[in-house]
């Protein structure tokens, strides 16, 4: 039998250092979601916004989103022999 497993973690953005294209990167709060440990995302943004508009999106996302939930089936089976 399948289950779900939920996993949850706050979340805030920041805009990539100058230098290299333009692109938001999440940084997860604390390493709850174990899938995601030491792993780093990024989003790449379209040719041609402006390291301005980009933290305006960040403003915009830091204000309105809370955290990142992750859901991944796994199987009982699987789950018993592992664990």
């Amino acid at each position: 039998m399948s289950t779900t497993k939920v996993e949850k973690s706050g979340v805030g953005f920041s805009v990539t250092p100058p230098g290299g294209p333009v692109a938001i990167e999440l940084r997860l709060h604390h390493d709850t979601i174990l899938g995601l440990k030491g792993v780093q995302l990024s989003f790449e943004l379209l040719n041609g916004i402006s390291p301005q508009q980009a933290k305006k999106i960040v403003e915009t996302l830091n204000e309105n989103v809370l955290g990142l939930v992750v859901s991944s089936k796994s199987d009982d089976k699987m789950q018993a022999a592992s664990g």
